[in-house]
């Protein structure tokens, strides 16, 4: 019984359910629509390149040099030098220079975001080191931008890699081997080149969850409102009320008077 009394009061103000779900509905479709044309926004593209980092054979001793590669893999990694504009600027210029290459893959005018935006490929790139390997992610917002991407930071980090990382290690490390072989030259190779793109979610994948639970709390607070409208409505509307109201039976019911002009129907005359 008290589930039909609290659909009733639902009822009797379901158009102010119906009013601020309707609201929100326009909103979430309107930010989903949003979302839908933004590109990376739902769906984006993730790919990988592998560089070795490490120092070119010296007499001083293999050892040096091993812990001499890692350190300068951590640098790597855990500097800014990925996020440098020095160093997106160039890996724009590679994606450039490798743009027939791109073609041949994916064929005439491939899609490759805004690549020629330096502060977009910062965001977009992330790394991690397992000893003196670095693998480089790229996530972007088309499959060709993506590899695009990585297959240049590869071809960057082999040519200039010294000329981003020039910190301090065990056997001070430059560009070239000294004549007397007492500086070892910093040296990067690709081990694996950049992965077939993947698809990931997108950035604002999130905002998507969002929008569905603003959809169950406009509907929550519409059924909490009208439970509050018909609380603090105090009319008699029908014999429920009046039972509820009095806490007596009802024995007998006057029906409603016709409205005037109104056809009464066969089967009322009759009655």
């Amino acid at each position: 019984m008290e589930l039909r009394a609290y659909w009733k009061s639902i009822w009797r103000h379901i158009w102010l359910v119906i009013l601020i779900v309707g609201v929100m509905a326009l909103y979430v479709g309107y930010q989903y629509y949003h979302l839908r044309k933004t590109p990376g926004a739902l769906t984006a593209y993730r790919s990988d390149v592998t560089i070795q980092i490490g120092l070119q054979a010296s007499p001083n001793g293999a050892t040096d040099n091993i812990v001499a590669s890692e350190a300068l893999a951590d640098a790597l990694v855990s500097s800014p030098i990925l996020s440098s504009k020095e160093f997106d600027t160039e890996v724009s210029h590679q994606i450039a220079s490798d743009m027939t290459q791109i073609e041949q893959r994916y064929g005439p005018n491939p899609d490759l975001g805004d690549w020629q935006n330096t502060g977009a490929i910062a965001g977009a790139l992330s790394s991690i080191r397992a000893q003196s390997l670095v693998t480089v992610s790229a996530t972007w917002t088309s499959e060709a931008g993506a590899w695009a991407i990585t297959t240049a930071v590869g071809e960057v980090s082999t040519t200039n890699i010294c000329t981003y990382i020039g910190y301090v290690v065990p056997k001070s490390a430059s560009c070239t081997t000294t004549a007397d072989n007492s500086q070892s030259a910093v040296s990067a190779r690709v081990i694996s080149n950049a992965t077939d793109p993947a698809r990931v979610p997108g950035s604002s994948v999130s905002k998507q969850t969002l929008l569905v639970i603003l959809l169950l709390v406009a509907l929550i607070v519409g059924i909490a409102l009208a439970f509050l409208v018909d609380y603090l409505d105090d009319r008699i509307r029908d014999k429920d009320d009046v039972r509820q109201l009095l806490q007596l039976p009802v024995y007998g019911e006057v029906p409603r008077a016709p409205t005037v002009g109104r056809k009464v129907s066969r089967s009322a005359a009759r009655t």
